[in-house]
């Protein structure tokens, strides 16, 4: 008992020393407060999945005084950027591992143990995976405003990255699947619902109307997404007031309604036809991180680097 009480007070000074960092949002402050908030009424726990906790809060404790150190120094952003994303990254995998080797033996440890592979995965930015473990934490009885915002929230995000894309000249929308699109933002303004029918709070509220009225303008209900556009701004004005009048047209800077368009020639000469030189693809940004992770850590990287500065000219 003592031992499990002496794990729950570093947790929650860990969680408090995320919250006083300028780098941590609103969302994860209160996602962490949840995650400890669960395993504090959890009548059983494992002493592999409290370290497992203890592990994940370790790394954001990093990841974040990491964040603010490069914020302080554009010559260290230079340097330290890419490679610090690379040693995230690995370190998110590892964790990850670590997870899939535990297997939660009750529903309470299912729902914590999901609340952290959903946190890996989204840093990851590996959308379908972070709905699989929100659902689980949901069908285990977590039913939570915030629980409800992030499936939504990640649907949204599934539907706009796996069924459309923006146009390069305009940045129009385009609809790829139109009915798998649909139906993903139905699911998510289902999950809006669902938060909104718990009770919440002015911001939590807020940022459900929000997304709502978001995935509702992107389905072409203009009426009723503007009604959940004025409540948000309502319950939060300094931070919906804008986003409220400029929101339609960042969406759709030319029509009223994202463009469907016809796959039936083959997806890489739409690409050609319709783009000149665009960005860097996610795959290709996801080869070049490979290839710095394969080569040279930032520990590495840092020790190298104290060994030279001695030798290196001091007007350098």
């Amino acid at each position: 008992m003592m031992e499990r009480q002496d794990c729950l007070r570093r947790l929650q000074e860990d969680v408090d020393r995320l919250k006083a960092l300028p780098t941590m949002p609103e969302f994860l402050r209160r996602y962490w407060d949840l995650v400890l908030g669960h395993l504090e009424r959890c009548q059983q726990v494992s002493k592999g999945l409290m370290q497992l906790c203890e592990a994940v809060l370790a790394y954001e404790l990093w990841h974040h005084k990491a964040m603010v150190k490069l914020a302080q120094s554009l010559e260290a952003q230079m340097r330290y950027v890419v490679l610090l994303g690379a040693e995230l990254r690995t370190s998110l995998l590892k964790l990850l591992r670590l997870m899939d080797r535990y297997h939660p033996i009750s529903s309470e440890e299912t729902v914590l143990w999901e609340l952290l592979r959903a946190f890996c995965h989204y840093q990851l930015g590996n959308t379908e995976q972070v709905i699989r473990s929100l659902e689980a934490v949901w069908e285990h009885g977590l039913r939570s405003p915030l629980i409800a915002f992030a499936l939504g929230f990640n649907r949204y995000r599934w539907a706009l990255s796996k069924f459309a894309r923006l146009e390069p000249s305009g940045g129009q929308l385009v609809v790829i699947a139109p009915d798998e699109f649909r139906q993903a933002l139905r699911q998510a303004i289902a999950n809006f619902d669902h938060g909104l029918a718990l009770p919440c709070d002015a911001w939590m509220e807020a940022h459900l109307q929000f997304w709502k009225g978001t995935a509702l303008t992107l389905l072409g209900e203009g009426h009723q997404a503007r009604a959940c556009f004025e409540r948000a701004r309502a319950l939060a004005p300094d931070e919906y007031g804008e986003e409220v009048a400029e929101q339609p047209k960042r969406l759709f800077p030319s029509a009223s309604a994202p463009k469907s368009r016809d796959l039936s020639l083959p997806a890489e000469l739409l690409e050609e036809r319709s783009q000149r030189v665009g960005p860097i693809s996610e795959e290709e940004l996801e080869r070049w991180r490979q290839a710095v992770m394969e080569t040279e850590t930032i520990a590495d990287l840092l020790k190298r680097t104290r060994k030279e500065e001695p030798d290196e000219p001091k007007g350098n």
